[in-house]
């Protein structure tokens, strides 16, 4: 048997704002079945070369998307029964699709069935955001009591370390993503460790601004969507309500369920496709009296219309058409809008497009 993880995270903001309505997963499921249904290329290449493609796979009780990382460079080798290696036995045209699963429950909540090698959850919204301009912000499910303890302690230290193999700047976003690309450069092997301290000299006021900036770092890691890769992370302090020292180890806060798996199933591309639906929509029942107990309640109905048809190459197609129409419409003298408000253009303003109301395929299906 292999061990894989179900995570739950949260969409916490849609496009900048806060999210009190459900997320339009089903809107975005059933888009995604007509574009594989009419062929539509459906890849996105995230800023950092990664290529990504999604597919829903069911769409009831719960919606559930895979998202594969598509990769045909640095490809690993077959090897026989007597390990003589060989290539992989790929036709013309073939990648390897490394796959991570995705399903969207109640109260805005994503539970996440993840692989050794799959895009992790924050790639998930890179591509609704390449693809169909929706950004939503993901925030991770955590423990009941977690979220109070930080808010009580006063933090004097915080330490993480990971395997110096894993060390790269793609883990992490902002300062982070600094540290760890200038170890990388560092170090191939071994351990890397840092820990950042508040020290026992200085006045109380500077302590104080050496914890609020450890604090801040500390909610930017929290919110990176690949702290499993980390062997240790944990924040210290005192609780200001009872006095305690605290050690709280930020690996073990996040919801996670771990489950076996039977890894020959999960190389089966059919068996594993169903084998995942019924992993997630099993962890949706088992857990929605936790969800109910410590999340919001989402009120009202999803609004569809946010979700545009896919295009190929996405909302970079559909903007840079409009940019195209708006350099036109500049050079003939006319006041057109900025190309970013492509998201927003309602169908019967698209740019081309007769104004007779009908829905603009590129913003509206």
């Amino acid at each position: 048997m292999a061990r894989r993880s179900v995570q739950f995270w949260r969409i916490e903001q849609l496009n900048g704002d806060g999210l009190s309505r459900p997320f339009p997963a089903r809107r975005v499921a059933e888009v995604l079945k007509k574009a594989q249904d009419a062929g539509t290329d459906r890849h996105f290449t995230s800023v950092d070369g990664t290529v990504l493609l999604a597919q829903a796979v069911a769409s009831s009780p719960h919606p559930v998307l895979l998202l594969d990382r598509v990769r045909d460079t640095n490809l690993p080798s077959v090897g026989d029964a007597l390990g003589r290696r060989k290539p992989l036995p790929l036709a013309p045209g073939d990648h390897l699709l490394e796959t991570t699963y995705f399903a969207f429950l109640k109260r805005n909540v994503i539970a996440v069935l993840t692989s050794g090698n799959g895009p992790r959850a924050s790639r998930m919204g890179e591509y609704l955001e390449g693809m169909l301009g929706l950004e939503p912000a993901l925030v991770p499910v955590v423990r009941e009591d977690i979220e109070e303890i930080l808010t009580r302690l006063e933090v004097s230290r915080f330490e993480f370390a990971l395997p110096a193999e894993r060390l790269s700047g793609k883990l992490m976003e902002g300062e982070w993503a600094d540290v760890l690309d200038s170890a990388s450069r560092l170090m191939n092997e071994g351990t890397f460790r840092i820990s950042l301290s508040v020290g026992r000299s200085g006045k109380a006021e500077d302590k104080q601004r050496i914890r609020d900036r450890i604090q801040q770092l500390i909610d930017l890691f929290r919110r990176a969507g690949s702290v499993e890769h980390f062997d240790y992370v944990v924040a210290e302090g005192k609780d200001s309500l009872t006095g305690d020292r605290e050690v709280v180890d930020l690996l073990k806060e996040r919801f996670i369920s771990h489950i076996e798996v039977d890894p020959d199933v999960f190389n089966d591309p059919q068996k594993s496709t169903a084998e995942a639906i019924a992993i997630l929509n099993k962890q949706a029942r088992d857990n929605e009296a936790f969800f109910a107990r410590t999340l919001p309640d989402i009120k009202g109905s999803a609004d569809s219309g946010l979700v545009p048809d896919i295009v190929a190459g996405g909302m970079a197609t559909v903007r840079a058409a409009l940019a195209a129409a708006v350099e036109s419409a500049e050079k003939g003298g006319h006041v057109a809008a900025s190309p970013e408000a492509a998201r927003h253009v309602p169908a019967s303003h698209a740019p081309g497009e007769n104004q007779g109301g009908a829905d603009h395929e590129l913003v509206r299906g």
